[in-house]
């Protein structure tokens, strides 16, 4: 310790180790929340695409003719077969 520190009051050192105890829990928040920030970024990227691929995939299945989608065929099927 340096001339400083042996001038504070215990409750000067109190505050102070309070102090030191607060700004490393602060790092180590604002480091939980940069890496929070990154996974969600990563995620909406991901979602985007996803996104991208399913409109691209609904609009050529929609080109082609002669499609039925499958709960057209479900529908048709259960009529003809009947209970399973």
């Amino acid at each position: 310790m340096g001339p400083a520190q042996d001038a504070r009051t215990p409750g000067e050192a109190r505050r102070d180790d309070e102090l030191k105890e607060l700004r490393a829990e602060l790092k180590a928040v604002k480091r939980g929340r940069t890496e929070l920030q990154g996974r969600l970024d990563a995620s909406a990227t991901v979602i985007a695409a996803l996104h991208h691929d399913s409109t691209a995939l609904r609009e050529e299945l929609s080109d082609r003719r002669g499609i039925v989608t499958l709960d057209e065929r479900r529908v048709s099927r259960n009529d003809t077969v009947g209970p399973c």
